[in-house]
């Protein structure tokens, strides 16, 4: 398995991978066949960045404290809100992309 960008974003999977943040191969959380996968189950390349992103926050990539003894760290749950914002815009720019294609109006409700 391997982990692969190309910034000129000539496929859907750098895509993906641009959208969510995983650029930097030597510390990818996700492998290309995995984005590969998501792309092939999601109708566009904003709903498979959005389930990309719901995988990595569920590998504990979110954790907003870690402690080792007497060390505490605490970020705040302020990375993970903005992450979680960031892949709910990603969903609503894939369904409007989905329903623009069958004629439908998308309506957002807060």
């Amino acid at each position: 398995m391997s982990a692969t960008y190309d910034p000129t974003l000539p496929t859907d999977k750098d895509w993906v991978r641009f959208l969510i943040g995983d650029r930097v191969e030597a510390t990818a959380k996700l492998q290309d066949e995995e984005i590969l996968a998501v792309l092939g189950e999601e109708a566009n390349k904003y709903l498979a960045a959005a389930r990309c992103g719901e995988i990595i926050i569920s590998l504990g990539q979110g954790a907003v404290s870690k402690s080792v003894d007497d060390l505490s760290i605490t970020y705040g749950d302020s990375a993970e809100s903005s992450f979680r914002d960031h892949l709910r815009k990603l969903r609503e720019e894939g369904a409007r992309r989905l329903y623009k294609l069958s004629g439908a109006t998308v309506l957002r409700t807060l």
